[in-house]
Order: structure tokens, then C-alpha cells, then sequence
């Protein structure tokens, strides 16, 4: 058994398909089923059903398949530990990101990673929270950029970003001309703001908020999607809203940024990875992060 035949195992596991598992590797059809099938012979086992509906894994081939990954990443990470040890480290990280704008901020931790690692190949998956979380527990993702909080059993996170949330107003509301506003000063007011959903630990805790503060926010339009879809609406004078700053964002025209000073809330983005089998990239390039993106220790939240 040699470790090109855990590879190709692997490949048709996680895909259930001989033909996108051919693909995936760039071999030929014929050629995967047959090493497959020396496999399973020198195993005297089989490692999978092969019915009319599809491929999929016996019971011993699930075990087999969780061994074999684990032993990929070991001799993965003795390859790069190497060149590491060399100067020469090597590899590939597939990096999934939310939208293109939360990518921009990963930018600079890419360029800085690339100069000191030229020779890791980078690829990207974009994908909401829970498709990245599918893909990584699938092997398809090495790491996630993503908020919490997330359903992170088996995972490990590092928080690498902490972004406030401010309120938004229309440009010429009455009370954009104060710095501060508590989130009781919006009790009057008509809101624009996400679907649950959408966010639906944030929609929650915001109404949850709101209730804290002795009122009900009188949500007039519901928005799907990113956050950013709803500044539009606000610049039209819709409603205000409560939302995560993106400060390049801030000079959009018809909105103005204002300190959610009671209570304080916070967005906390993390780079996440498998607990199991994470390679020498994925660690350098979370170290990398890390360096970049200082984080300050978590705000005490304001009580009402």
C-alpha cells in the first residue's frame, strides 16, 4: 500500500463518484477504479458498496477513510515541516471567505503570507458561514474566514478580527448631529434591518436588546443577504439600523455612522480549521494572521 492509494481512497470517498473522484485527481476512470479495487483486494475487504443509486463507503471503509485522511495529513506535515525546516515550505490552502469585501481584509495577511511562503498555492471558496462549515468538516476547505457565533464542535478557531457595531441613520435624520446614541433613542423609530433567517443569533439577541430597553423596534423592511444590502434603503430614508462598521465603507453617500454607546455590541470574525489533521500552512498562515490583526480583549457588554 502506498500513500498515492489512500489519495485516490480519499478522493472517492469524499466525492461518491469514480468519475468526480477521476476528475478531482486527474487520472483516468478506469485507471481509479482499478487501483480501488487492488486496494480493497490487498485489504481483503470491501470499502465500498457499489449499487445502481451510487458509490457509497461500507462501515469498514468509514473507518478506514478517517485513518487514511490522518495519515495524509501526517506525512503532509512532515513534507512541510522539512521545508520549513529548509526554507522551502510547500502546499496548497483552499481559504473560504463570506463576500468579497470580508476577503479585502484578508488581503494583507495573503500578500505578507506569499512573500514569506512563495511557493503555497492558494485557492478560494466563497461560500456563506454554513457552506464553509460544510466544506471544511468535507475536507473540500482547509480553512474558513467567518462570524461567530458558529457551530464549532470538533474545529478550532482563532478570532482575528473584532468589529463594533454602530447605528446607521439616514444623512439629515435629527439624530445624526449627536456622536452617541443609546439604542433606547431609536425607540420611536422605523427600522431597516436583516431577515432572521439570515442572522438569526443577531436578530435574537438584537430584539432581546430592544426589549432590554423597553420597546419593540418597529421594523418596516426586512433585507436579506449581507448587511450592506441594506444601506441603500437607510441613505433613502427609510429607517435607521444597527450595524456592523465596515470602515471602508463608511463615505457611502446618504448614511452616517454614529457609536452605539449602551449596550455595546461587537462582530467577532475568526479563521477556523478541522481540530484534526491541520496542516503546517494552515498553522503558519493563522500565526501569520494573528500577527497581523492584534485583537483587544473582549468588551465588557453594557448592561441596560
Amino acid at each position: 500500500m502506498e500513500l498515492r492509494h489512500l489519495r485516490y481512497f480519499v478522493a472517492v470517498a469524499e466525492e461518491l463518484n469514480f468519475t468526480h473522484a477521476a476528475a478531482r485527481l486527474r487520472v483516468a476512470q478506469p485507471a481509479l477504479s482499478r487501483q480501488m479495487k487492488n486496494l480493497e483486494e490487498e485489504l481483503q475487504m470491501p470499502l465500498f458498496d457499489r449499487g445502481r443509486t451510487g458509490v457509497q463507503l461500507t462501515r469498514a471503509g468509514r473507518v478506514f477513510y478517517q485513518r487514511a485522511r490522518s495519515i495524509l495529513a501526517l506525512a503532509t506535515e512532515a513534507a512541510n515541516e522539512a521545508r520549513s525546516a529548509a526554507g522551502t515550505m510547500t502546499g496548497s490552502l483552499v481559504l473560504g471567505f463570506p463576500s468579497g469585501l470580508h476577503l479585502s481584509y484578508l488581503a494583507p495577511v495573503i500578500t505578507a503570507f506569499k512573500r514569506i511562503h512563495p511557493q503555497v498555492q492558494f485557492d478560494y471558496f466563497h461560500g456563506l458561514p454554513a457552506e464553509q462549515l460544510k466544506a471544511l468538516r468535507a475536507g473540500r476547505l482547509d480553512l474558513a474566514f467567518l462570524y461567530l457565533p458558529a457551530p464549532l464542535d470538533g474545529l478550532e478557531h482563532q478570532v482575528i478580527w473584532r468589529m463594533p457595531f454602530k447605528i446607521v441613520l439616514p444623512q439629515h435624520h435629527p439624530l445624526s448631529r449627536r456622536p452617541a446614541l443609546e439604542l433606547g433613542d431609536l425607540r420611536s423609530e422605523d427600522f431597516v434591518f436583516c431577515t432572521r433567517e439570515s442572522r438569526p443569533e443577531f436578530y435574537d439577541e438584537f430584539f432581546r436588546l430592544c426589549a432590554n430597553a423597553g420597546f419593540r423596534p418597529r421594523v418596516v423592511k426586512e433585507v436579506g443577504g449581507y448587511p450592506t444590502n441594506m444601506l441603500g434603503l437607510i441613505s433613502v430614508g427609510l429607517g435607521v439600523s444597527v450595524l456592523p462598521h465596515f470602515e471602508n465603507i463608511e463615505r457611502i453617500s446618504g448614511i452616517v455612522w454614529r457609536t452605539l454607546s449602551k449596550p455595546r455590541l461587537w462582530w467577532d470574525w475568526a479563521l477556523v480549521w478541522r481540530r484534526q489533521g491541520a496542516s503546517r500552512v494552515v498553522e503558519q498562515f493563522v500565526a501569520t494572521a494573528e500577527k497581523h490583526f492584534p485583537v483587544s480583549p473582549e468588551p465588557s457588554r453594557a448592561e441596560f
